[in-house]
């Protein structure tokens, strides 16, 4: 039987049929998305407070706490209202957090019930239909991780779920303003007809270098369930919401990263002295060919003399044919060896070249030089003694910096290094790839995302550099590993 407009809703709401579900299918059927996006906005408006009150009366005052611990899983983060990260663990704790059997509940049978789905249970007749429609599609979709494949700013965005590859049509005004294709999010979307929307979200744009984590859970989910689906999100959802606790610690309290010098072990600055017996001449000729093919008068050039004419002090830089890590170089300087009378001092940035330094010595001047002590200095210390160096000496500003880097002759040679650089990239071993080459990554279909995401976070980087790196490096890198070019 065909209901009339002014007959009772079917739904049983209580109101009339054109002024409950007819309007919500004429919505839905007929009217653009932003008609309804607009109109659920509304909808919405006050929509977390009253859930709030309403978990607070039927699970009792202790849900909010249980929750809390549970989504933080033991971390210490406090509960803090206005933090962005509510944004995420508010929208969790309604449609899919529940209690289990021994949280303490002040109604028992909502053991195992997410809020939402008793929400509905208890309050849909007096709902408007299309929130009904929207928070029953909150109940079936599952948080993921996001990639941003295209946006409108201030529109829309398009993304691509990283672990299903589905693909959205997102109706987002707010976040699309500050998102570019590469980046990632991790949050929850809803349906509605013809309207995705964002209905939870990370509070902050993920960087790309993070696409190897998310991929690393990926291939994990799928040794179980090689078809990831939203049902088997859902169940991840804590796996999930732990590398999202993981991303955030390294976007807001990075590490510094391990310094390292040319050879790459980890920068120790590092001098070694010994006492010696031997004349500083004796000396000299001993360690000068440490400093490969230079000639002794380009060595003594600023050496001192004593009275007589004999050499009393002098320093030259001790260096090794080749480069480990850049194999373009010809050269590597390793250290300073320094001789001032009875004092010999070999000043290098690594304990292994502390070591080689040492037996270069001693196997050249045997009992002529006893060592003493070697004296390490803390990175922290070497910066700031970098920093009051540069400000003693006039450093250049930035304006001095910019009007360099417009020189043809300085634009020139940073092309030439960077175009360098990427082509010798594609044939290293990468970390975040296990290790592998990108040449040899981009082969599957894990490796290949991961390399995407390092070129991605290398074209920014090219980007905001001064000069900016020639996207042309950038479009060979592509069309060498086989990626589809840049927008």
């Amino acid at each position: 039987m065909k209901l009339g407009r002014n007959d009772p809703c079917h739904c049983g709401s209580g109101k009339k049929y054109k002024h409950c579900c007819l309007l919500a299918g004429a919505i839905s059927a007929a009217a653009p998305a932003d008609l309804v996006w607009r109109r659920l906005r509304g909808l919405l408006d006050g929509y977390a407070s009253r859930m709030i009150r309403f978990i607070d009366a039927a699970y009792g005052p202790c849900a909010l706490e249980e929750a809390w611990d549970e989504f933080v899983l033991d971390r210490d983060i406090e509960f803090e209202p206005e933090a962005p990260l509510m944004q995420l663990f508010m929208p969790w704790f309604f449609h899919s957090w529940s209690p289990d059997a021994d949280t303490e509940v002040a109604d028992a049978s909502l053991h195992r019930v997410i809020p939402t789905a008793a929400y509905l249970a208890r309050k849909r007749r007096h709902l408007d239909p299309l929130l009904v429609r929207y928070l029953e599609s909150c109940l079936q979709t599952p948080l993921s991780y996001y990639e941003v494949t295209a946006c409108a700013p201030g529109e829309r965005i398009e993304l691509r779920d990283i672990f299903t590859s589905a693909q959205y049509d997102v109706t987002e005004r707010s976040a699309s303003r500050s998102m570019q294709r590469g980046d990632l999010l991790f949050g929850q979307l809803a349906h509605l007809d013809r309207l995705t929307m964002l209905e939870a979200t990370s509070g902050f744009t993920i960087a790309p270098l993070e696409k190897a984590a998310i991929v690393a859970v990926r291939a994990n989910i799928a040794q179980a369930f090689p078809e990831i689906t939203a049902q088997v999100l859902r169940e991840y959802d804590i796996e999930l919401i732990d590398l999202f606790h993981d991303i955030a610690e390294r976007a807001f309290n990075p590490k510094l990263p391990q310094l390292q010098n040319t050879d790459g072990d980890p920068l120790s600055m590092r001098k070694l002295i010994y006492d010696l017996s031997a004349s500083p001449q004796a000396a000299f000729d001993a360690l000068k060919h440490l400093a490969l093919d230079q000639a002794d008068d380009v060595l003594l050039a600023d050496a001192a003399r004593d009275a007589r004419g004999e050499l009393s002090s002098v320093s030259f830089t001790w260096s090794k044919r080749g480069n480990t890590m850049h194999p373009d170089w010809s050269n590597t300087s390793l250290g300073t060896i320094t001789i001032d009378g009875a004092r010999l001092t070999a000043e290098v940035n690594s304990e292994a070249r502390a070591d080689a330094a040492a037996k270069e010595i001693e196997a050249a001047l045997g009992e002529g030089a006893q060592f003493r002590v070697t004296q390490i200095q803390s990175m922290e210390k070497m910066l700031s003694d970098a920093r009051a160096a540069r400000a003693a000496a006039g450093g250049i500003d930035e304006a001095q910096h910019n009007e360099l880097a417009e020189l043809p002759e300085v634009r020139a040679k940073v092309a030439e290094m960077m175009a360098a650089h990427w082509e010798r990239w594609v044939d290293q071993p990468i970390p975040m790839l296990g290790g592998r080459t990108p040449i040899d990554a981009v082969r599957d279909r894990d490796g290949r995302e991961v390399v995407e995401s390092l070129v991605i976070q290398g074209e920014r980087q090219g980007r905001a550099m001064n000069p900016p790196t020639d996207e042309a490096v950038f479009r060979r890198l592509r069309e060498r590993l086989g990626l589809e070019p840049a927008d």
